[in-house]
């Protein structure tokens, strides 16, 4: 029987040893080949042009930044050309520059990071709840951390359609997906872990129109895009707009950028232009952001590119950025944004100044963040979470199998164990 015992014990170690080797691994980028060396720009933009040409299936613009500066850019479309100029629905990544303005409010005196958002607000206040919501604060929503669960799905209204109004969205948002609660309640400990919600950028959304006094996208003008010198950035799609790409479908369809009552979480618009712009107000060296005055103090910026949330040890937020891979210096940041065959991405090395820029409307994968998961491979030699998450279930394929070689060893060594020491008797 103890013989037993230490098999099983041996079996238990060298199991977990082996999963821990793997994981590492993963999350070390050990096994993974990045497109070109980290120095050689010219292949890694040789290798994602043809990836991007051969791959799109509606259109496609991106950039390429090094020290601050577009070195490359690119643009496809089976329907009216796009360029630098040309305006793409974004999605979430609209949720950093929300966080932007917030961090905006807050160095002119309106606003805390850490107090109760309870006292912002008039025209509404979180359900009550099995939980204490005077805990939930803005560096809690920005950050995904407050609790509230993601139980919306923005699918937005269709043109002709009337736009709900904010407070009645937040209390049952009419455009949700099937099956979900349409609320925004906490239903989890403010603080306690990462939950991603799309219903903490509405309350946010809200809390800004109290401050300010004025509708969400007029706000942000004032906040961020005039400061910025932005010309075609906005939320809410602007249909007159000349410069606005064409939103392809499923196979290869034009269809309407919908309408959004969640303008802070998903419904901002913009171009390579603007957005590399917002780009550069996120760098820490004055001579990077090319502006005379900077946006956002470097107290501001470290806040926003500070850990504020982990999942398994991984720090993977800020307040209002995600944090994509670790770097010598900090981590890859910015954001991603994904609608139904829409996707954009905006990565960047704030120490640095390089980056990547990419919008896409007609796959139906996430089309502009898997070849940012490339250029921040390349960038890094480490994983993002998506190529973490994505490589997860083959991790643990890896780790069944191994765990099934060393119990038949073990099974192996125990039958030759009992035949060699009979053969000794």
């Amino acid at each position: 029987m103890k013989k037993l015992i230490v098999y099983f014990l041996i079996f238990i170690a060298t199991s977990a040893a082996w999963g821990g080797f793997r994981l590492s691994a993963l999350m070390q980028g050990w096994f993974l080949t990045p497109w070109a060396q980290q120095q050689d720009i010219t292949s890694f933009a040789k290798r994602l042009k043809v990836e991007v040409s051969n791959n799109y299936k509606g259109n496609a613009a991106y950039a390429l930044i090094e020290q601050g500066e577009i070195v490359d850019k690119h643009f496809v479309s089976y329907g009216i050309p796009v360029n630098e100029q040309s305006v793409f629905g974004v999605a979430s990544v609209g949720k950093w520059i929300t966080a932007m303005g917030v961090m905006r409010l807050v160095e002119q005196g309106l606003l805390d990071l850490d107090e109760p958002v309870s006292r912002y607000l008039t025209r509404w206040q979180l359900p009550k709840s099995q939980f204490d919501n005077e805990q939930v604060s803005l560096r809690l929503l920005l950050s995904h951390t407050a609790g509230i669960e993601d139980g919306l799905g923005h699918n937005g209204f269709q043109p002709g359609q009337p736009i709900q109004p904010l407070v009645e969205h937040l209390t049952l948002a009419a455009d949700a997906d099937e099956g979900v609660s349409a609320r925004v309640i906490v239903t989890q400990k403010p603080g306690e872990q990462w939950q991603y919600s799309g219903g903490s950028y509405n309350l946010i959304q809200l809390i800004i129109e109290e401050i300010t006094q004025q509708s969400f996208n007029d706000a942000m003008q004032a906040l961020v895009f005039e400061p910025l010198a932005l010309q075609n950035t906005y939320f809410q799609v602007n249909r007159n707009d000349p410069l606005l790409a064409e939103y392809f479908g499923k196979d290869g369809q034009t269809q309407e950028y919908p309408n959004y009552t969640s303008l802070a979480a998903t419904g901002l618009y913009s171009n390579l232009d603007d957005m590399h712009k917002l780009l550069l107000a996120n760098m820490h060296s004055k001579s990077l952001q090319k502006d005379k005055e900077n946006l956002l103090s470097p107290s501001s910026l470290m806040q926003m590119q500070k850990p504020q949330a982990y999942v398994s040890g991984q720090a993977i937020w800020g307040a209002g950025v995600m944090l994509f891979a670790p770097t010598d210096t900090g981590h890859i940041v910015g954001h991603g944004g994904k609608s139904p065959f829409l996707n954009a991405s905006v990565r960047f090395d704030a120490q640095s100044g390089d980056g990547f820029i990419m919008f896409q409307t007609g796959n139906e994968e996430a089309f502009a963040s898997n070849m940012a998961t490339q250029w921040t491979l390349w960038q890094t030699g480490k994983p993002d979470i998506y190529l973490v998450n994505s490589r997860m279930p083959l991790v643990i394929q890896d780790f069944l199998k191994g765990g099934l070689v060393i119990l038949l060893m073990l099974i192996v060594h125990w039958i030759w164990r009992k035949k060699y020491f009979k053969s000794k008797a």
